[in-house]
Formats: C-alpha cells, sequence, structure tokens
C-alpha cells in the first residue's frame, strides 16, 4: 500500500514492532522460570490479539477517509450559493468536507491530516481510526509491563531464589529497555489522543467544525444570537453514528441526519459568512524581504526561530521581493498568507498560502470592498502605480 511509505506509517509499525518482538522475547524467557507463573499461556495469546487488533484497523485506517468527487455539485443548481467552491478540486464542497492540502482532494467529514497513516481522518475512516486509538493503549501497556517484569525477575531472580539466571545478551537489554520506553510512551500518547477522538464522536464535531462553532458563538453572541449546531443527534446517537456493530461509520458522507429544526446548509452559510468576516479583515500586503521557507527562519531572529507555528496542515511557504500576499492571520512574528498568483496557476486550481515571518511583507491595503483571492499579482501593482502618479 502507497500510504505505507511515509515516515509516519512507519514509525507508527516500527513502535508497536519493537513493542511486540522485546514482550514476546520477555515472556518466553518468563515462560521456563518454574517460578513464575503469571497465566503463561493467556497471557501470551492476549499480546498477539492486542497485536492483531492493532494492524487490522491500523490497515483499515490506511485505506482513506473518502473523498468528495471530483468537480461535485449539489443536484440543485439553487444550492450552489450556500456550498464553498473548491478551485483545486474544480467542484462544490460538500456540507462537513474540507480541502486537505496533503490529500489534495477534498475530504469527507474531514477531522485532521494525521501523519501517523499518512492521510486524512475522515467519514470512512473515523471508526477504524479510533479503534486504533483504543487498543493501542492497551497492546502497549501489555508489552510495556511484560518487559518491566522480565527485567524485574531478571534483576532480582538469583537474590530471591539463590539460583543463577540465564545471561541476557547486551543488545538484548537495550532493545528491551527500548521497547519499555516506547511502549509507556506510546500508550500515554496515544490514549489521550482517543480521548480527544471519544470527545469529538460524543459532539459529533470534527476538530474542523470545533473551530468554526466556537467563531460561530462568538461573533452570533454579540448580538444575542444562538447558534446550533446541525449535527448533534444527543450523546448515543451521535456515537453510534461513528461506532456500531458494522464496523463502518453510517452515510455515504455526502448527506447527514440532521436536529431537528435545522436545515441541510445552516452550517455551510455559518462557515460562508465567516469567509466574508475573514476577507474584510484581510490585508494585501507585499513581500519586501525574501524567505526561503525553512522552519528555522535564523535571519530573523532567534525570537522567529523559537516562535515558529508548529502546524502539520499549515506549513511554510518561500516569498520573493516584488510578491502581493493576502495575509489572514497574524502572530508576534508569524503572518499567515494567501499568495497572489498569476490568473493562468488559477485557473489550473494552484494555490499556494501558509506561514512566513512577518517581517517580511510591509501592508499595503487592507482588503474590505474587493475578494483579492486567489487574483493576480498585476492588480495590486497597477493600483500602487495608479497612486504614485496621483
Amino acid at each position: 500500500m502507497p500510504g505505507v511509505c511515509h515516515w509516519g506509517p512507519l514509525i507508527a509499525l516500527g513502535i508497536v514492532i519493537t513493542v511486540s518482538i522485546t514482550a514476546t522475547y520477555s515472556a518466553l524467557q518468563l515462560w521456563a522460570l518454574p517460578t513464575v507463573r503469571f497465566l503463561r499461556l493467556p497471557n501470551f495469546i492476549l499480546m498477539y490479539v492486542w497485536l492483531f487488533l492493532i494492524l487490522k484497523n491500523f490497515y483499515q485506517a490506511l485505506k482513506g477517509p473518502g473523498y468528495v468527487p471530483l468537480g461535485w455539485k449539489p443536484d440543485k443548481e439553487s444550492d450552489e450559493q450556500y456550498l464553498q467552491f473548491c478551485r483545486a478540486c474544480r467542484g462544490y464542497k460538500a456540507p462537513r468536507s474540507h480541502h486537505c492540502k496533503q490529500c489534495g482532494r477534498c475530504v469527507k467529514k474531514m477531522d485532521h491530516h494525521c501523519p501517523w497513516i499518512n492521510s486524512c481522518v475522515g467519514h470512512d475512516n473515523h471508526a477504524s481510526f479510533t479503534r486504533f486509538v483504543f487498543y493501542v493503549p492497551f497492546g502497549c501497556s501489555h508489552g510495556a509491563f511484560m518487559n518491566c517484569n522480565f527485567m524485574y525477575c531478571m534483576l532480582t531472580y538469583e537474590f530471591l531464589y539463590n539460583r543463577p539466571y540465564l545471561p541476557i545478551n547486551m543488545y538484548w537489554l537495550v532493545f528491551i529497555l527500548s521497547g519499555i520506553g516506547l511502549g509507556i510512551g506510546a500508550a500515554l500518547g496515544v490514549f489521550v489522543l482517543f480521548v480527544v477522538q471519544m470527545r469529538s464522536i460524543s459532539r459529533n464535531r470534527t476538530q474542523i467544525e470545533d473551530w468554526i462553532v466556537d467563531k460561530a458563538k462568538r461573533r452570533r453572541s454579540k448580538h444575542g444570537d444562538q447558534f446550533i449546531f446541525p449535527y448533534d443527534l444527543g450523546c448515543w446517537r451521535n456515537f453510534t453514528q461513528v461506532i456500531n456493530l458494522s464496523g463502518r461509520a453510517i452515510g455515504d458522507g455526502m448527506n447527514w441526519v440532521l436536529k431537528e429544526g435545522c436545515s441541510k446548509y445552516d452550517f455551510t452559510i455559518e462557515q460562508l459568512e465567516q469567509k466574508k468576516i475573514k476577507k474584510k479583515q484581510s490585508m494585501i500586503c507585499e513581500v519586501k524581504v525574501g524567505y526561503n521557507g525553512a522552519s528555522c527562519a535564523w535571519r530573523f531572529g532567534l525570537a522567529t526561530c523559537v516562535c515558529c507555528p508548529c502546524s502539520l496542515d499549515e506549513g511554510k511557504i518561500p516569498l520573493n521581493v516584488g510578491d502581493i500576499i493576502t495575509v489572514t492571520r497574524w502572530q508576534r512574528y508569524w503572518a499567515y498568507g494567501d499568495k497572489q498568483l498569476p490568473q493562468a496557476e488559477v485557473d489550473q486550481g494552484r494555490r499556494v498560502k501558509g506561514w512566513f515571518p512577518r517581517q517580511c511583507v510591509q501592508v499595503m491595503d487592507r482588503n474590505s470592498d474587493k475578494d483579492h483571492d486567489q487574483t493576480t499579482s498585476e492588480e495590486p501593482a497597477a493600483r500602487r502605480r495608479k497612486k504614485k502618479a496621483n
């Protein structure tokens, strides 16, 4: 499977296999001891049951989240006004779908892009991914316990029973200690991810939708209005939408069961309103200092390097002097924007957006009246020449 040939899945598999091999070695060594009778056979079988369940759900999660068909549009032409158009996929975004830059497609019910499976977590693989992060803490904890038990017996056997213990190879000792560290670390880290997923499933809200809902509540609270999330069906029904006996999420990922009193496009309309506000608050900037897109922007000072934004979904973009960029987010040392490209590249669906040191740019104009999203770089230049002439 092509998705496995990536550092994320390879590291995940490496951790699981390392813990499994070391735990197997420890179990076989403990099996030979007459004084160790900790449910030998059931314990050994349970260890490989965890491994089977982990690898099975890992493989299913690798199959992908499910993508919106290229060029998709709603059945009714009048519904297009309620949906966002994706230039890269040359089609409309279905409700709850979002475009992933890493996958290069619009993903059904996108939660996040997970580097450990080298794919997005979405409608089709949400259930298998949740089961995967459920079994990993149990399997890794079990393996770490077996390794710890073996180390304890190895260190205390001669003193407790006055019998020499079998000598262990130094390489195996280092390998087992690595298995203990990786097992405990993976169990704790993945358990946190499992808790996050259970919280998301219980509310039927993805991580992206959490951000949208939070902004909607803040925006409407100023006017005394209340935003109702249309896909929240109650904790139990939300849970069964993803985790059920069939092993697959319910529905096709394009049409959704709605809360009573809500319409099909309530959420997408809210997204469009937030996009309008975002464009009004954006600023047109010109690049004054070039940037090569490196994470370690040492040329711009130590504080810029230390405060570098860490996001797998939003990378850094290189900039050349004279480029025009629409900035939508500002931090103390960094800014996030959408580079304006020639119209030919825009027509091909190309888009370049990401983070860069804010020292690189100088504000030209506030984007308040016109939609500068993915326009040509010649338009702002013509406006500057006209201002200078006046």
